[in-house]
Parts: C-alpha cells; sequence; structure tokens
C-alpha cells in the first residue's frame, strides 16, 4: 500500500510525477522492508533549468552529454543531497551513502530540456520489532517546484505513526523551498511483524564510531611516568648514601 504524505505551501503541486516547464522537482520514497528502510531519491529538472544546466554539464562542449559527463554531474549532485540530508534511524544518526546514481538525460543533446538524476540507499534497521526514522532534507534546488513524499509499507510492516513536520496527515505534498522537510522533517514509528519478507541480500547497521578514551593525553601520561621514575631514581639514591 503506497501512501503519499502531503502538505501544501503556496500553489497547489500537480498531481503527476515529472518534469514541468520552470521548476525542479523532488521526489522521496521510503519502502519500509523487515530490516531496512528503501530511500529512493530523485530530483527532476525542468525544461527551462534542464537546458541552462547542460551547457555545464557538456565538459568538452561538443554540443552532446556523454554518459561519464552525466556521471560526474549526477555524482557531485549526490554528494550535495547526502551532505544536506540528516537521518536517524532508531536513535542512530546514520550517513547516507547512496548505492545508486542514475542519470537520465532522456536525449544527450545540449540543446535538449529535462532531465533527471535518480538516488537509492538503503538505511538498515536495528535490532528489534519496534523502529524509528526521523529524516530532515536541508537540499536547496534553484527554482524549486513540488516535492513529494511516499511512505510504502509492505507486507508484514505496521505504521504505528507518520507526520511532516506539525501535519499527521498521510496525503502530503509542498511547492516552494525549505517547508517541513527542513524543520521537523519526516518522523516514522513502525513495526515488523513476522510475515514482512525479509530482502535477498544482508543489511549490516555500521558500528558506531568508538569515542575517545577517557582520561590523560598521551604526552603528558608519559611526562608523568618521567617523572615518577625519576622521584623513584631519587629517593633509592638517598637510601643508599644514608646506608653509607
Amino acid at each position: 500500500m503506497a501512501v503519499v504524505l502531503t502538505v501544501t505551501f503556496g500553489a497547489i503541486a500537480a498531481a503527476h510525477v515529472g518534469p514541468s516547464k520552470d521548476d525542479n522537482n523532488r521526489y522521496l520514497k521510503l519502502t519500509l522492508q523487515a530490516d531496512r528502510i528503501r530511500l529512493a531519491y530523485t530530483v527532476f529538472f525542468g525544461e527551462v533549468p534542464g537546458a541552462k544546466l547542460r551547457g555545464s554539464i557538456d565538459a568538452d562542449h561538443d554540443g552532446t552529454i556523454s554518459e561519464p559527463e552525466a556521471q560526474a554531474f549526477g555524482d557531485k549532485l549526490a554528494d550535495e543531497v547526502a551532505a544536506a540530508i540528516d537521518v536517524n534511524v532508531d536513535t542512530t544518526q546514520v550517513r547516507v551513502h547512496w548505492e545508486q546514481v542514475v542519470v537520465g538525460m532522456g536525449s544527450p543533446q545540449v540543446r535538449a530540456g529535462s532531465f533527471s538524476v535518480d538516488l537509492v540507499t538503503q538505511l538498515c534497521l536495528g535490532p528489534g520489532a519496534t523502529h524509528a526514522l526521523v529524516l530532515r532534507d536541508r537540499f536547496r534546488l534553484l527554482n524549486p517546484g513540488e516535492t513529494e513524499v511516499k511512505l510504502e509499507d509492505t507486507t508484514g510492516i505496521t505504521v504505528l505513526a507518520s507526520k511532516i513536520g506539525t501535519a499527521t496527515d498521510r496525503d502530503v505534498k509542498f511547492v516552494g523551498p525549505g517547508g517541513p522537510l527542513s524543520d521537523d522533517g519526516v518522523q516514522l514509528s513502525f513495526e515488523v511483524t513476522a510475515r514482512a519478507p525479509s530482502a535477498s541480500s544482508a543489511c549490516t547497521v555500521p558500528a558506531p564510531s568508538v569515542p575517545p578514551a577517557s582520561g590523560l593525553p598521551a604526552a603528558l601520561v608519559v611526562i608523568s611516568g618521567a617523572v615518577v621514575a625519576f622521584a623513584l631514581a631519587l629517593i633509592v639514591t638517598l637510601i643508599k648514601r644514608r646506608r653509607r
């Protein structure tokens, strides 16, 4: 069952997923699975802004955009989006690493218009049946159009609570920069039952970073050891002199 979380800011967004003429659109899809959340993130550049960008993507200025040129643009955008996304899964901060970066230019011609960049990552869940997600997206699109967030829960997944910003509606969409994604973000809790299908590949939760051990700095420890050794040597010398 697909659930659309929607909030409206300014103009009413179009219902279809795709390019517009003057704006750049953004689409997020969260698919809940037994051991992970699959995040698919699409940026759809409109006809006019897409046409303007194509000239800068054509690095050798031969009038066509090669696959390496398109991929270089997609990788750069992927890094910018990942740096702007703040994700917390089961109270653990998670860094986004895109497993797929797919650039759909449509036509390779520089004089063409709209194109898309699709990004996919897997957010691994921790142990237990109940899970929580908080996702904030502060990526700022130029000429921002509509943003749509879809929550897809599969068989055996029970959504306990979900909202974007202060909106608790299951049907939410918004237009313009910022908005609920950059402020309160997506807040979601759900339960995984035994009926939830497992993915074909394992999803490994990254090991938490180990904080530095508390205590004295290494240099200070070395100096303290030297002082103690000198003091002991001095005591031994004094004892020997007294015995004489």
